[in-house]
């Protein structure tokens, strides 16, 4: 069974870095919108957490079953 090549960064850092990137993307935006039509800051960032949260565990499972 051949092995499977390690990233430069290591294999633990970057199932790490597609997730991280998609949860920042999902709240920069998801705050930005709430923002916008007068939403203050912190209440955007309770209300956008569940989500974020979701969506970091979506793509980290999506990430994961990708690998294999």
């Amino acid at each position: 069974m051949p092995d499977q090549p390690v990233s430069p960064a290591g294999p633990r850092r970057s199932r790490f870095l597609i997730p991280t990137l998609a949860v920042l993307v999902w709240l920069g935006v998801g705050l930005w919108q709430r923002t916008q039509v007068g939403t203050a800051v912190p209440d955007a960032l309770l209300a956008e957490l569940p989500l974020t949260v979701a969506v970091f565990a979506a793509t980290f499972v999506w990430q994961r079953r990708r690998r294999r």
